[in-house]
């Protein structure tokens, strides 16, 4: 879903450039009606697995809200088709693409607030493998009888 969180924005600044130029929102919108589509199922199956249940409830009223403003953009973007010249519409529109960015990062931050848990794993099992490497490191120079031994102990008998 975060791919499709960085696409978004790039449709609403389009179809904010494209106030100057109406006829092209229709396929504007069209495209991020397909591309939220895409993200609504994506943040559910996310909503599912997010741990504690409250992130993914988070996570769920978020991609709803931005659902809402995707809805009121569509809207304004239909109006100004209508009315092309229309500097009220043009206004607003701008402002629900401002409002769906701003949703967008809402939307963003609570999948990263479900992440939490999975990057913390993800540090720790580099530790582990760190700590795994070293370990095998000096088991390879003790086999090799290439450390120093404090008495005359082999390092087989601790190995």
């Amino acid at each position: 879903p975060v791919n499709l969180l960085f696409l978004l924005p790039v449709f609403f600044f389009q179809m904010t450039k494209s106030v100057t130029n109406p006829e092209e929102l229709g396929g504007l919108a069209s495209q991020m009606t397909n591309d939220y589509g895409h993200l609504a199922l994506q943040g559910r199956m996310a909503a599912a697995t997010a741990e504690p249940e409250e992130i993914g409830f988070q996570i769920r009223t978020r991609v709803q809200e931005l659902g809402h403003g995707c809805i009121f953009l569509v809207q304004k973007a239909g109006a100004l088709q209508i009315c092309p010249t229309d500097s009220y519409t043009k206004r607003e529109l701008i402002e629900c693409a401002r409002a769906v960015t701003e949703k967008v990062s809402m939307v963003l931050s609570a999948l990263q607030a479900g992440n939490k848990g999975t990057q913390a794993c993800i540090t720790a099992a580099s530790a582990v493998s760190g700590i795994i490497a070293d370990l095998d490191t000096t088991i390879m120079f003790a086999t090799a009888g290439t450390l120093n031994a404090e008495n005359n102990e082999s390092f087989a008998d601790h190995r």
